[in-house]
């Protein structure tokens, strides 16, 4: 040791460090560490000779390596400032926490945090709990299990893994089961790796390269160091067997920068908080083991120390001082630490091992032709001793490393394999590789795209499944159509013309349901149809309590992935409960969202829509009369209520589904008695209600007693009789084998009664149901204040009924009876839709039963109800994880009148399905509050809200939400009208706000891919990533109607999924095709971002995606200029498209030119900062809020930030706009100069304090000295309130009506020196009416500039229109 330089590093502080270990791993980490000039001595224990020759390193003797609390001791008394351990046995055994409990700083973690490498069983559970993509595993400590799940597992279980620490050698990359099974008899029945072989991890094969990716962490960061590839077979070509590693190179090319950055944050930086949340302090090395797979980096292991040998390659490269790096990551501080590495330089080290290694080690041969170390060629030893005599020994299986670094990869390979060939074992033969870094060259051109093109396929979405599905079920929905119907599925909504039923006053009633836990029976025992018919059950029973006719209906079908058969087998059972009701089936919705649903596992959500005549409306408390009669109408079996809780009760039985029913003579299993499928009673009630004044019905959904209360007023009583009622026998099985009380099954159950009805004392008409099963249930009693009932509904009968079934099966329990705790959230549904009742239509009305009905309006001559259907897909998963619920609603109404305006109609009304795990009442107020306000932009009223609690089929935390849509048009304004559109029609599109809520189980596959969360900053802007992707869904119907309604609109198309290409075709005949031009519209950087992350290809992108357009128009193109003088402005729209002839049908029908480039703009913008704005303003700032807003909007694509607002007066309301968002303002006042340059100069400053880039004037009341335009040149602009060069200066308006001017408008221009003369950019006209004031002119032209100055805007912060040197512009 140099001692002049060490006690020159003494005095200012140097430091004493402590390395653990002894082989290549610890010398490469001792020799750079010595290089720090902070560095004094650095220790090595047990060390090595090779470290023993590197400067200022001393190999520690006196103190055992195993002996912790000694370490401890020792370090402080030596003052060592930092232990630095190599091997993972000591962290895994606790040398860390030793170390912490005695106040020595330790790089590397403690116990808990080493079980990541140690435990191979909890780090694979680790990575499952915190969603880092892995092999899917199992564990096991029994062999014959282990064996059997080799060859029975649903993957290639073909990686084998002692779960304990094995010297890097306990994994075996099985060729076939019988290799696989053979390893597990080696390490469970052998014990060949003693205790650490106890439990075995038996993982998927994945196919890829492997690549090692370290990092340094602390308990906050993660800062991955450059890749490296490790070669562990013994032998070229990846032959013979695992070693601890035999060679690698750094960095290796299959993980470009790119690529790293995002396993930085996918992987490694998710550990590190994971590892916070889980209470473990973590610090040191983490090393990930990563496949690069066709799905993206999957994490094969983590190590919790430095590779060996991958340390060996890395650290040469590394420039930045390794202890500062250290000593960061202790101290909690990585993220002021910015790694650098050497540029354009290879490493590639080649190991040398010992012949026999693995299974043995020749000790003892001398090595001889050992070169000494140079700048960029270095030997590392591993086991290498030294010899009386000074040679140099084997002593180990892999002895040493030689390291060579160049500029290119293959001269480094070269070199290091040179190196070893100069190298020699006397007595016996040297084993080392001589095809390091081959993978690189072999591998690389081929492996280019290191990740594959993904596709709404590759994230669990099929749409050509969706696009069968419709097929399939045509035929079926044809099957039961009826007067009234119009048209096919297929189209945007479901149509129904009621001039062709016989109502003069019609009054719209609809009713929304499911089908409850019943579904999870049902597919359990696959009996698929039932469900289907159950759910139109629950929704025309629903309708038929208010009296009237069901005609329509509609389903919402959710899964995990679209099983076609099963679904269409579900649609059948509808069909067949459509024609029993003589409803028509008009169309659905099927949403495939794999990250709510597991596969096999669906939600059905109904909505069905009757008519009854104005005046007919049930129930009629006021007619109620003393005598009259309860009627029964006996059920088909438990029907949908009671199943949560009766499963649960089953279960806790053990009761075995697939046994022959007890209580039934026929051959059924019990679980196919209770999916026996609900009773449809519409024929049996319409006819009555035709001939009889029925005065209230109640369909018994909830349990008896709660739904005959629905109908028995305050004043009234009634006794239920079950004298002479048939009980079913499985109320007496479930009251004796479940010991449930009479009273849960009142409560809870319909007890074989499934609808009732109050007729008139005198009226006889019902007794027609006597064949049908109908009874007197009960007689109608008013309530005496001197003589009356002990309870207003008394029920007789029941148990004495109840008690003769039961014997059969062991009797009546009277003591520790159960109930059944079954969710009800009628009430809460009623509570939250009356929160919209300032919102309702003037037209809806609510019944004494709360359900809402809506009268056709009046001047509607011959109306046509549009039914849509919609959800709003994974969207919901993105809430659901950010606790950001308020906009769902929003989006759900969005996506369902979006769909009826396509067909013309004036949405009415909405109803919601809102189902979940475990019902939060203040979370379904925030989902339903987002529905009202859907519903008010809408035009519409919110008339029914289902809540249903279902734990069985959902997770507690989570929901999901179906939307029912009820619009009405005239029959001939009915869209789209087909057969007018012809070639040379224009299309006008209107832009979305973003994704909208189609293609999120894609985003959701791109975000993990990408390593990044809802919760991280998005790179397009400056909000994070689930506030850009919860943008809630554009309405469009306040801007369209009075359109439509004109009768200027063709067709309409609303991108939703299946995006441009699949959408615009629904509005289009065969021969018919479109082109779009990409340059005509603004891509929101969102899908730049997208199709970048994901490799999204742009023909998937514009299958997926609406890319920017919400909405599409077709029209005459006579009527282009109308359109867009009423959408232009206010609505951002563009004519995106013309119409032509098909000439072939093999071409697709919607061609997007330029789509490819302008994507690709999108993202070269997006690598670009964001331009830095200033606003300069005088008084309201209207255009200040206009450019505010903008740049706010991502999906109006400005790539920039307005960052300062400068106003000449105090107390004006642009300031006020500004600090109410944050923007820091200063008010500069004029007055307080005596020159104007110096006031100029002043602002100047604070520009450039900002450092502004672009200086907008909005309404900036001061002429700039010259002095100040020269400055700025090329980054000032103006909005002016007139077409220049016509009318520059004040008071234009007045001045273009005084000319006599057809169109005034607004210009955006820059500033030159003159007066209003710079070079104009944008402009934006607007005509002059017959009768304008200058007041209504500069009305209309404030809406032109809203426009044309955030449009602008983007064109600057683009850099798409530049000042020229000869003062014009020029665009890009």
């Amino acid at each position: 040791m140099n001692m002049s330089s060490s006690s020159k590093a003494s005095l200012v502080g140097g430091k004493q460090l402590l390395v653990i270990g002894s082989g290549g791993r610890e010398h490469a980490i001792c020799w750079k560490l010595s290089q720090s000039e902070r560095v004094v001595k650095i220790y090595a224990l047990p060390g090595s000779h090779g470290i023993a020759q590197v400067q200022k390193c001393i190999n520690l003797s006196g103190v055992n390596v195993k002996d912790f609390e000694a370490i401890a001791s020792w370090c402080k008394k030596q003052s060592i400032d930092l232990v630095i351990v190599g091997p993972e046995d000591p962290l895994s055994n606790g040398l860390g926490d030793a170390l912490n409990k005695a106040g020595v700083r330790c790089f590397g973690p403690n116990k808990q945090g080493a079980q990541i490498e140690a435990d191979k069983k909890w780090a694979k559970d680790f990575m499952l709990r915190h969603s880092i993509p892995t092999a899917r595993y199992k564990s096991f400590t029994d062999m014959k299990k282990a064996k059997d799940f080799i060859n029975n597992a649903p993957y290639k279980a073909l990686v084998v893994k002692a779960a304990g620490l094995a010297a890097g050698k306990g994994v075996v990359v099985a060729a076939n089961k019988a290799e696989a099974c053979q390893a597990v008899e080696e390490i469970l029945g052998q014990r060949k790796f003693g205790s650490a072989g106890e439990t075995v991890v038996i993982e998927e094969l994945l196919v890829g390269e492997e690549v090692s990716v370290l990092a340094f962490v602390d308990t906050q960061h993660a800062q991955a160091m450059l890749p490296a590839q490790d070669h562990k077979r013994l032998r070229d070509g990846d032959e013979g067997p695992n070693t601890g590693g035999m060679g690698a190179y750094c960095p290796c090319p299959l993980i470009p920068p790119d690529d790293l950055e995002r396993i930085n944050r996918a992987i490694l930086q998710k550990a590190v908080n994971a590892l916070r949340q889980e209470g473990i302090h973590y610090c040191g090395v983490l090393y990930a083991g990563l496949m690069l797979t066709s799905d993206g980096p999957k994490v094969l292991e983590f190590n919790c120390r430095f590779g060996d040998p991958e340390t060996q390659v890395i650290l040469p490269l590394l420039e930045t001082d390794l202890y500062a790096v250290m000593s960061a990551c202790v101290e909690n501080r990585l993220k002021e630490i910015t790694l650098e590495w050497r540029k354009d330089v290879s490493a590639v080290g080649v190991v040398m091992a010992s012949a026999g290694y693995p299974e043995a080690s020749t000790k003892g041969c001398i090595i001889e032709g050992i070169p000494a170390n140079t700048t960029n060629e270095l030997i590392f030893h591993s086991g290498v001793a030294v010899g009386k005599s000074g040679e140099y020994l084997t002593n180990g299986g892999r002895v040493l490393i030689a390291v060579a670094l160049r500029s290119d990869l293959r001269k480094a390979a070269s070199v290091a394999t040179k190196m070893c060939k100069g190298i020699t074992f006397v007595g016996a033969d040297a084993q080392f590789r001589s095809d390091i870094a081959q993978k690189a060259f072999k591998t690389l051109k081929a492996y280019a795209p290191t990740l594959h093109a993904l596709s709404y396929k590759d994230s669990g979405v099929d749409i050509d499944a969706g696009d069968d599905l419709v097929q399939r079920i045509k035929p079926l929905s044809r099957g039961t159509q009826r007067p009234g119907v119009v048209g096919g599925l297929g189209g945007f909504g479901g149509l129904f013309r009621l001039n062709e039923l016989d109502y003069k006053n019609p009054v719209i009633c609809e009713a929304i349901n499911g089908v409850g836990t019943k579904i999870k029976l049902a597919l359990e025992l696959k009996i698929y149809e039932s469900i289907g018919y159950d759910l139109v059950a629950m929704c025309v029973n629903d309708v038929l309590e208010s009296g009237a006719e069901p005609v329509a209906f509609l389903d919402y079908i959710a899964c995990g992935k679209l099983q076609v058969p099963v679904a269409a087998q579900i649609v059948k059972g509808m069909s067949e409960g459509c024609r029993a009701a003589n409803c028509a089936l008009l169309g659905g919705e099927t949403a495939e969202m794999p990250s709510v649903y597991e596969v096999g596992k669906y939600d059905v959500a109904g909505y069905c829509v009757g008519i009854l005549e104005a005046g007919k409306e049930l129930p009629k408390f006021k007619q109620y009369e003393e005598g009259d009669l309860l009627i029964s109408l006996p059920a088909n079996g438990l029907h949908c209520a009671g199943f949560h809780a009766l499963l649960k009760q089953l279960e806790m039985a053990d009761t075995d589904l697939s046994e022959k029913c007890e209580f039934s003579s026929g051959s059924k299993t019990l679980g196919q008695e209770l999916c026996e499928p609900s009773r449809i009673y519409v024929n049996e009630i319409l006819s009555l209600l035709r001939e009889c004044e029925i005065k209230a019905i109640s369909h018994i959904t909830t349990g008896l007693l709660p739904d005959v209360q629905r109908i028995i007023p305050p004043d009234h009583e009634i006794s239920l009789d079950f004298g002479d009622l048939k009980i079913p026998p499985i109320y007496g099985w479930l009251a004796a084998k479940l010991r449930l009380s009479t009273q849960t099954l009142l409560d809870n159950l319909n007890c074989g009664i499934g609808l009732v009805l109050i007729v008139p004392k005198k009226c006889t008409i019902w007794k027609k149901l006597l064949g049908s099963g109908a009874k007197v249930f009960g007689v109608l009693k008013r309530k005496l204040q001197t003589c009356h009932q002990k309870h207003q509904i008394e029920v007789r009968n029941f148990v004495e009924g109840l008690q003769k079934l039961a014997d059969r099966f062991g009797g009546l329990s009277e003591r520790n009876t159960r109930t059944l705790d079954e969710p009800h959230q009628r009430d809460l549904g009623l509570e939250l839709c009356d929160a919209a009742m300032t919102q309702q239509r003037n037209e809806s009305y609510t019944t004494k039963l709360g359900r809402r009905l809506t009268p056709i309006p009046t001047l509607y001559k011959d109306p046509v109800l549009v039914l849509g259907t919609d959800g709003v897909g994974t969207k919901i998963t993105i809430a659901q994880q950010t606790e950001r619920n308020g906009t769902v609603g929003i989006d759900l109404v969005a996506m369902c009148v979006n769909d009826i305006l396509c067909n013309g109609a004036e949405p009415l009304t909405f109803s919601s399905y809102y189902t979940c795990g475990d019902l939060v009442e203040e979370m379904a107020a925030t989902i339903t509050s987002g529905i009202i306000e859907g519903a008010s932009q809408a035009g519409s009223s919110l008339v029914e809200t289902h809540i249903a609690e279902v734990p069985l089929l959902y997770p507690s935390d989570v929901y999901d939400l179906a939307g029912f849509s009820l619009g009405i048009t005239e029959y001939n304004r009915l869209l789209p009208r087909t057969d007018d559109i012809s070639e040379g029609d224009v299309l006008i599109g209107l832009p979305s706000s973003g994704v909208h809520s189609n293609g999120f189980s894609l985003v959701h596959t791109i975000m993990k891919r990408a390593g990044v969360t809802f919760q991280d900053k998005a790179p397009f802007s400056n909000r994070t990533f689930g506030e850009e992707f919860l943008t809630p869904t554009r309405i469009y119907v306040k801007a369209l109607l009075p359109l439509i309604q004109q009768g200027h609109i063709k067709a309409l198309a609303h991108i939703t999924g299946g995006g441009l290409t699949e959408n615009i075709p629904r509005v289009l005949q065969k021969n018919i095709s479109v082109q779009l031009d990409a340059t005509a519209w603004n891509i929101p950087p969102v899908f730049g971002w997208l199709a970048e992350q994901g490799n999204v290809t742009p023909a998937e992108m514009q299958r997926t995606y609406n890319c920017g357009l919400g909405i599409i128009l077709v029209i005459a193109p006579e009527h282009e200029h109308t359109i867009l003088a009423d959408l232009e402005y206010s609505e951002r729209a563009t004519r995106v498209g013309v119409v032509y002839k098909r000439s072939n049908p093999d071409e697709p029908q919607v061609v997007v030119k330029n789509f490819k480039r302008c994507l690709q703009s999108v993202q070269q913008l997006q690598s670009k900062p964001r331009k830095r704005v200033a606003v300069l303003i005088s008084g309201n700032g209207s255009n200040l809020q206009a450019l505010i807003d903008a740049c706010r909007d991502t999906s109006q694509g400005v790539h920039a930030d307005v960052v300062l607002v400068i106003s000449n007066k105090p107390d004006v309301m642009g300031i006020e706009r500004a600090q109410k968002v944050g923007i820091p303002a200063f008010v500069v006042s004029h007055k307080l100069y005596a020159k104007r340059e110096d006031f100029d100069a002043e602002v100047s400053r604070i520009l450039m304090e900002y450092k502004v880039d672009l200086v907008c004037l909005a309404g900036f009341m001061r002429i700039l000295s010259e002095k100040f335009v020269r400055q700025w040149k090329g980054r000032l602009v103006n909005i002016h309130p007139s077409l220049l060069p016509k009318h520059p200066g004040l008071k234009v308006q007045r001045k273009a009506l005084e000319a006599g001017d057809k169109e005034s408008g607004c210009t955006v221009h820059f500033v030159d020196e003159g007066v209003d003369t710079g070079a104009i950019i944008v402009q934006a006209s607007v005509p002059i009416l017959q009768n304008d004031t200058e007041e209504s002119l500069t009305n209309r032209i404030h809406v032109a500039e809203h426009f044309a100055f955030p449009k602008a805007l983007r064109l600057l912060a683009a850099d798409a229109v530049n000042l020229c040197q000869n003062g014009k512009t020029s665009t890009c």
